[in-house]
């Protein structure tokens, strides 16, 4: 099952820069589309949330509490849809058996 597109693991180092390439980017503009619903003052994403702080606009904080949590759980979703389709990070994981010397 696992990975979809078998012939693009990162084997080799430009494969390697290129799927992280390709992580990095859609992780930044996923949080810079986030951020861009919150300039926009009648919007309903904004207009949820300053219903939620119960104020009369939402200041930077708390937009940095909305957008932070929100990129980082876009973040999470990235990198799972990167390992089912190209077995992206599998290589992170570190057996028991193995210790780390600093």
């Amino acid at each position: 099952m696992f990975p979809l597109i078998k012939n693009f693991k990162a084997t080799g180092l430009t494969k390697a820069f290129f799927l992280n390439a390709l992580v990095t980017a859609t992780i930044v503009v996923l949080g810079i589309e986030i951020r861009r619903i919150f300039e926009d003052e009648h919007n309903e994403v904004y207009g949820y949330f300053n219903h939620l702080y119960g104020t009369k606009s939402l200041s930077e904080a708390h937009i940095l509490t909305i957008v932070f949590p929100a990129t980082f759980i876009g973040a999470i979703i990235v990198y799972l849809s990167m390992y089912v389709l190209f077995e992206y990070g599998g290589n992170f994981l570190i057996t028991d058996k193995k210790k780390i010397l600093w």
